[in-house]
C-alpha cells in the first residue's frame, strides 16, 4: 500500500471518529474502547466493519486509533505532530531531569512491529488523557501502519526535541549485516 492511501484511511477513519464524537454517539465510542482490550475486541469489530469494511476488522492499527480516539478524543492543537511530542509535551519539567529514564517511552521505541506498538500505545494514551495533551490521531495512525526504524527515529526526534537538521541520521545498511574483514590469519 502506498504512504497517501494509507494517509486516506486515516483520514477516513479519524472524520468518522470526529464525527461520532461531535454526536456524542457513547454507544459507538463505548465499543471502540472496548477494542483496546484483547479479551472484547471483537465489539470493536461491529463498528469498525460497517463503516471501513474487511481491511479494519481484526486490524490493530485501527483499533487502536479507534479506541484511543474514543478514550481520548481531544482535538489536536494545529502544531501537534508525531506521538513523540505528545508524550514530550506530557512529560514537561522531567524532560529536564537527568534522573528521569524515560522507561514508557522507551518501552514504545522497543516494540519489533506493528501489533507490538499497537499492544502498548493506549497506556500512553491514558497518561497524555491524564494531562490533557493532544494527540495527532492521524499521524499516530500513519505511524503505527508503517511502524518501523525511520518512524522510532521520527519519534525521538521530536520527543528528545532535537532539530531534524542538527543531527544527520540514516538507515543505511538496517537489516543487513556489516561486512566484516577477514582476520589475518597467523603465519
Amino acid at each position: 500500500m502506498k504512504s497517501e492511501e494509507v494517509r486516506e484511511l486515516a483520514n477516513r477513519l479519524v472524520g468518522q471518529l470526529e464525527q461520532w464524537h461531535e454526536r456524542q454517539d457513547r454507544g459507538v465510542l463505548a465499543r471502540l474502547r472496548r477494542g483496546l482490550s484483547e479479551a472484547t475486541r471483537q465489539e470493536a469489530w461491529t463498528v469498525l466493519g460497517p463503516c471501513f469494511g474487511p481491511i479494519a476488522v481484526g486490524c490493530p492499527v485501527y483499533e487502536t486509533v479507534a479506541g484511543c480516539f474514543a478514550l481520548h478524543p481531544i482535538v489536536p492543537a494545529p502544531h501537534i505532530g508525531n506521538f513523540g511530542e505528545t508524550l514530550s509535551k506530557v512529560m514537561g519539567d522531567k524532560m529536564r531531569e537527568e534522573k528521569e529514564t524515560h522507561t514508557r517511552f522507551r518501552r514504545l521505541l522497543a516494540c519489533s512491529d506493528s501489533k507490538e506498538i499497537c499492544e502498548h500505545v493506549h497506556h500512553a494514551i491514558r497518561l497524555a488523557k491524564s494531562r490533557e495533551a493532544s494527540v495527532n490521531y492521524r499521524q499516530l495512525f500513519v505511524d503505527l501502519w508503517w511502524w518501523n526504524d525511520y518512524t522510532k527515529i521520527a519519534w525521538a526526534k521530536a520527543y528528545w526535541s532535537v532539530q531534524a537538521d542538527a543531527t544527520d541520521f540514516t538507515l543505511a545498511g538496517v537489516g543487513t549485516p556489516v561486512e566484516e574483514e577477514p582476520v589475518p590469519m597467523p603465519e
